[in-house]
């Protein structure tokens, strides 16, 4: 990994993530903290592969890190350490995000860096994180920003696209409420949401447009 040119790591991220080797543990730590911020894209990634709750620790303190940097590079180094928490499906990572989430954007990069938490929840509720569930509830109820309450009520309905009949009622009945909401891109999103849930099996879901032409 160290030798490795940055193409040649990025391939190696599906092998890492099937053979999930415990010695690939100190080398992606300390791939995680190098100056060239490829490598630490790719660690970030193989972390996330490997699905090891170790590294979450590691990812929030690199993710830290790189909100005092800038530019293209950085924006995707964050994006994979926030994909990276998302994919190991550690709960703790609420009590990381929900702090920024609660925040309004004050501009693009912030806005864009709330997006990607938000996603990171829907796939560790996906997994089975109750917390995460609940702060997706909490924002799709309460965050100030439309765009990303909007967001939020998608992110719950793709929690369940795997279990969709298992979807709780307080989740459905959150989502229903939301087609009622003043703001369209609100509204639009959870009548979308409730469509992709009925898409995939989910019998609540499908009762509401079995009356449609």
């Amino acid at each position: 990994m160290s030798s490795a040119s940055g193409k040649d790591l990025f391939e190696i991220i599906p092998r890492v993530g099937v053979l999930r080797d415990p010695r690939f543990s100190e080398p992606l730590t300390a791939l995680l903290t190098h100056r060239d911020l490829k490598r630490r894209e790719f660690a970030a990634y193989a972390m996330g592969a490997m699905g090891d709750r170790r590294f979450f620790e590691p990812l929030k303190n690199a993710f830290t890190e790189t909100l005092a940097l800038k530019g293209s590079r950085a924006e995707d180094l964050q994006v994979a350490i926030v994909e990276a928490i998302g994919a190991i499906g550690d709960d703790r990572a609420v009590e990381f995000f929900m702090p920024i989430l609660k925040v309004p954007p004050r501009n693009r990069q912030e806005r864009q860096i709330q997006r990607w938490m938000l996603e990171a929840l829907g796939a560790i509720a996906q997994q089975g994180g109750e917390a995460s569930m609940a702060a997706l509830l909490e924002l799709a109820t309460q965050h100030r920003v439309a765009e990303l309450r909007a967001q939020a009520i998608m992110e719950l309905s793709v929690a369940y696209w795997h279990r969709p009949n298992k979807i709780p009622a307080r989740v459905l009945d959150r989502i229903c409420e939301s087609t009622r909401d003043q703001d369209t891109v609100v509204s639009e999103s959870a009548i979308a949401a409730l469509r992709s849930l009925a898409d995939v099996g989910c019998r609540r879901a499908e009762m509401m447009f079995s009356d449609e032409p």
